[in-house]
């Protein structure tokens, strides 16, 4: 059996789905614990967690992007855009 590899969408909602479970099982658990126990910078579980929240709410804008820095761009701009209505 291979090592599986996963698209960037997948990768994210994997992480969102492993972190929110250490989440439920301990209140004290951190996207810093969720980093070390995955072997990955505290940056892309970080990465992984916006577009994952961002998915919930934009599914069909965020799997028409190829490649996840392009979701991130994305949703930079769209959050900025947003900042910049409140003030």
């Amino acid at each position: 059996m291979g090592i599986e590899k996963y698209t960037w969408l997948e990768r994210a909602k994997e992480t969102h789905n492993f972190h929110v479970r250490k989440i439920r099982g301990s209140p004290n658990w951190s996207i810093r614990k969720t980093a070390s126990l995955l072997r990955r910078s505290l940056g892309s579980i970080s990465e992984d967690l916006l577009i994952a929240s961002w998915y919930k709410s934009h599914r069909t804008i965020i799997e028409k992007f190829e490649f996840a820095y392009q979701a991130l761009e994305y949703i930079r701009e769209k959050e900025k855009e947003r900042l910049e209505e409140i003030e």
